[in-house]
């Protein structure tokens, strides 16, 4: 941008002669990354404009919710206001401003009084996004990537050139090396800041390689908005390296990947926690170098467009999400990430661990038919099942592999009695994640974490975590609800004289008889009880959805019917792939090699 005044959001309503006045008051500041511009509760003195780089805006309590990139303002409410800073504004990467005083500004309008009321009008568009009331910002991919080895590893030959052209299958991208960095230009001068700069302009996304070289890996850490780490998954040596201890607090959290790549896609992934423990990234892939469809997957992580699936609970009824999840594969549209609650969990942690549709429907009917894992009455002091078989078909299906070491991302959800709040699982056994996200209140006892955490159902809070999946990740999501999530009212003909006497529900248990006059069951009641619970949240997070799926389930169907599991994950299919061919939002999703 130079000093091109016309292209700042605040000032390109101005006339020449307005922006010729900004360029002669205007003082040139470069900030190295991981500086701070402006400090929460500082006076507010200055204006700054960014020329190149990025920003984040972090409130007092460490929330960011904005960024703030070449060509826009920095500082401007208060200054206009002339109020103290209401939040920290800090370089993610080696960035370059204009800074302008009160009084070079005061001169300038005392000069040129009608532009005044263009700046102010301009700026003011800008409240909503730059107060302390902001919500945290969503995932957003960054438009400069520094790619660097871990542990003092080297990335495997041709590793970024592979990673480049698939992220280059959604936006042009430039990969640039230590070899291209022009001769007599210092790793730590403002001119490599500048050419860097260029070179952002003229590509939509740039991955900077490490080399190798001391100053010019700092510097690339220094001029980028995202961190990659790529790290042998098998190697014994996994501490941080000294270029890591540089680069790591230079980037967000949610800045921060870590790429842990093997050989071959038949090795089973192992010891990903150990790498994950000392660097704090936010999301982890599992990359084998013989499969290009783990690259392409990383690489529509990277362009922000990796598919996301959120499963609601519902027990049996879950049996729909299986269908949705075969339709979508067998259309070419590849989900990236499984996020669910209770059945949801279920369902997604099976596919997340690389079974087939088919295998997880079998596992289902296996457990739940075959060995009967929910059917085992125990006496009612902590619940009303016995969960052993359920937990013993758990551990043996789910595994205690660590969630780290699925092959694809996942997340389960349930509900923290211990802190009254939402518990996410993205470490620890698989099958506890499972066990804990369905765990209905009264039907089953609770799961007890290590740290004594009591965790129950997560439909009770969190039926549909979109919310959890959008702050995860950038790229669209598909919402798969089930009838108990549709909000329809559920009524029943029947009368309240009707509820069976202690002797009556006692004979037509042992007689193995139905009821001559409906009435809800406990299991029924349990269910839709967590549906009035999380009702609001429901219904927000169906708003959220970038795909809102909701497969036909048979009225008659109940959430212990897993007889009819087969079927339903057949209907939900076929009205999956329906919607596919009738919608173009579904159809966006395929692979842009397949599509």
């Amino acid at each position: 941008m130079a000093d091109d005044f016309s292209q700042v959001e605040a000032f390109a309503g101005l006339d020449e002669t307005g922006r010729q006045a900004l360029r002669e008051a205007a003082e040139r500041m470069p900030v190295k990354g991981g500086e701070y511009l402006v400090r929460y509760g500082e006076e507010a003195d200055a204006l700054y404009l960014v020329s190149t780089g990025r920003f984040y805006v972090q409130l007092s309590n460490g929330r960011v919710v904005a960024e703030i990139g070449a060509g826009e303002p920095v500082g401007e409410l208060a200054f206009f206001s002339g109020g103290t800073r209401t939040a920290d504004v800090r370089a993610s990467r080696d960035s370059t401003v204009f800074r302008l005083t009160r009084e070079a500004y005061d001169s300038i309008v005392a000069k040129h009084p009608k532009i005044a009321d263009s700046i102010l009008a301009t700026v003011s568009s800008r409240l909503a996004r730059t107060t302390a009331s902001s919500s945290a910002m969503e995932a957003k991919p960054g438009k400069v990537v520094a790619l660097m080895p871990a542990a003092g590893s080297q990335l495997p030959e041709g590793f970024a050139e592979r990673l480049g052209a698939a992220l280059g299958r959604h936006n042009e991208t430039r990969i640039v090396t230590l070899a291209e960095k022009p001769e007599g230009v210092s790793a730590d001068s403002d001119a490599l800041s500048q050419w860097l700069g260029e070179l952002e302009r003229k590509a939509k996304r740039v991955i900077l390689v490490a080399g190798g070289e001391r100053g010019w890996d700092r510097a690339i850490a220094r001029n980028a908005d995202d961190l990659i780490l790529v790290a042998p998954l098998f190697e014994e040596e996994c501490d941080r390296s000294d270029l890591e201890d540089y680069a790591i607090p230079l980037f967000l959290r949610a800045n921060r990947m870590l790429i842990l790549w093997r050989e071959r896609e038949a090795q089973e992934i192992t010891g990903s926690g150990r790498w994950l423990d000392s660097r704090n990234v936010k999301l982890h892939h599992q990359v084998p170098l013989d499969s290009e469809a783990a690259f392409a997957r990383v690489g529509r992580f990277m362009a922000g467009r990796a598919n996301g699936v959120v499963l609601a609970g519902g027990g049996a009824l879950g049996c729909a999400h299986v269908g949705v999840m075969q339709a979508l594969l067998e259309n070419d549209i590849p989900i990236d990430f499984y996020g669910g609650t209770s059945a949801g969990a279920a369902m997604g942690g099976a596919l997340a661990q690389g079974l087939t549709p088919e295998e997880t429907i079998v596992q289902m009917q296996d457990m739940f038919i075959a060995k009967k894992a929910m059917k085992r009455v125990t006496v009612p002091v902590h619940s009303i099942l016995d969960p052993r078989v359920f937990d013993e078909q758990l551990e043996l299906r789910y595994s205690n592999k660590d969630i780290a070491d699925l092959p694809y991302n996942f997340f389960g959800v349930s509900t923290n009695l211990s802190t009254n709040s939402v518990y996410v699982h993205r470490r620890g056994p698989l099958w506890h994640a499972v066990r804990a996200s369905g765990s209905l209140p009264t039907i089953l006892p609770p799961f007890i974490t290590r740290e004594g955490d009591i965790l129950v159902d997560g439909g009770v809070l969190d039926n549909i975590p979109v919310t959890i999946m959008r702050e995860a990740k950038a790229g669209p999501n598909v919402v798969v609800s089930l009838r108990s999530d549709a909000g329809e009212e559920w009524r029943l003909d029947t009368k309240y004289r009707f509820l069976r006497s202690r002797g009556k529900l006692l004979a037509d248990v042992l007689l193995r008889r139905k009821p001559k006059h409906e009435f809800p069951s406990i299991v029924e009641i349990m269910s839709r009880s967590m549906v009035v619970s999380s009702a609001s949240a429901v219904r927000d997070n169906l708003s959220q959805a970038d795909v809102l799926l909701m497969p036909p389930i048979p009225e008659t169907m109940k959430i212990l019917d897993w007889h009819l599991g087969r079927d339903l994950s057949e209907s939900a299919r076929q009205y999956t792939a329906q919607r596919i061919i009738e919608q173009q939002d579904l159809a966006d999703m395929k692979d842009p090699l397949t599509a």
